[in-house]
């Protein structure tokens, strides 16, 4: 069978470009060997094959012998014949993955059987240990939600593995979107060597260690107003050893702005959806010249990308007085009926 041969450090990124290109045989197990990861793919022309080395670097096709996996369950066929039929509907299809911790949205019609379904949710996924319902919706400055246990152990500090970094995180105390992986790979692959990076809202730091783990030559002042961000942000970058690269502050950016003092940046990363034009103008102070504002809002339907360019380009001219252009548009995920997680690259040019 056709195997990408890849290294062993390469491999989570490999497989999620493979999977995000449809050429990854999902069926068969992954085979490792030494220091290198086997992954079954589909043909591959030369021209996939040099886009993925671009991506990931060393690649090789070969041929080598895989088992095929167990067909794993899904949670609705776990859940058959342990709750009523009239209720399979209501069953959740997705939920986010941290660590060893999943998290559901539980509709009120299924709330007496949501141990049942932490259950079922560790029965198929054997890392999971611990399953958290969703209690309220994002609120605060801090960005966090209530959660109540369903399932398994009360442990809400894990580790999360993303693109060869690990983040020690516990989530009732700080933001953190496993839906974001591939908007934080995608950033990191546009730093370039000797740049400076503001990360305004940085969290626990995933953003910024990625760049600090991929960038040689880089330094990224990582901002973040609730203290247990920057306590795990501080450990994070021991852990991930990116010593020196990343500068972690503590405070609202607009009051600690000062603390980055006059150097300029190349690009700024805004991800605060919910209230990231009321920064615009701090973004474009950190900007020097000519820069780049990754940034990230909510929009509603039916016209969301459009409606966010017109927003932000007029936003920045009120601000600041300087003009520029959308070189990155995307829908990040939908968040609610007919509203959407927005994605733009706004490239600012001078006065």
């Amino acid at each position: 069978m056709n195997c990408l041969k890849v290294n062993i450090h390469d491999g989570e990124k490999a497989i999620k470009l493979l999977d995000k290109l449809d050429l990854r045989l999902v069926e068969f197990k992954v085979l490792r060997k030494d220091n290198f990861l086997f992954i079954p793919v589909k043909q591959l022309d030369l021209d996939v094959l040099d886009k993925i080395r671009l991506e990931v670097g060393f690649v090789e096709v070969v041929q080598c012998e895989v088992e095929e996996k167990p067909k794993r369950k899904s949670l609705v066929e776990v859940l058959k014949g342990k709750i009523p039929e009239t209720l399979i509907r209501y069953v959740p299809r997705s939920f986010d993955l941290i660590g060893h911790i999943a998290i559901i949205e539980v509709p009120e019609e299924l709330r007496s059987y949501e141990d049942l379904i932490g259950q079922a949710l560790m029965e198929i996924h054997k890392n999971v240990k611990t399953v958290l319902a969703k209690k309220t919706g994002i609120a605060g400055m801090f960005r966090l939600r209530d959660y109540r246990l369903v399932a398994g152990e009360n442990q809400t500090e894990t580790i999360h593995k993303e693109y060869g970094c690990r983040f020690l995180l516990d989530v009732k105390k700080t933001y953190f979107s496993p839906r974001l992986a591939e908007e934080h790979f995608r950033v990191s692959n546009l730093v370039g060597e000797g740049e400076v990076v503001v990360d305004m809202f940085t969290g626990v730091g995933p953003f910024s260690i990625l760049i600090a783990k991929k960038v040689k030559d880089v330094k990224v002042y990582a901002v973040d107003i609730n203290p247990y961000a920057i306590m795990y942000l501080k450990k994070n970058i021991e852990l991930n050893k990116v010593e020196g690269k990343i500068i972690p502050i503590l405070g609202d950016i607009e009051k600690v702005v000062e603390q980055i003092g006059k150097e300029k940046a190349n690009r700024v990363i805004m991800n605060l959806p919910e209230n990231s034009y009321r920064y615009l103008k701090t973004a474009c102070n950190l900007l020097m010249e000519k820069g780049i504002i990754h940034f990230y809002c909510f929009e509603n339907e039916p016209n969301p990308l459009e409606e966010a360019s017109k927003k932000l380009k007029n936003t920045v001219w009120k601000v600041s007085g300087r003009l520029g252009k959308i070189i990155h548009s995307k829908l990040v995920k939908q968040v609610a009926p007919r509203k959407w997680m927005v994605s733009l690259d706004f490239l600012l040019n001078k006065e």
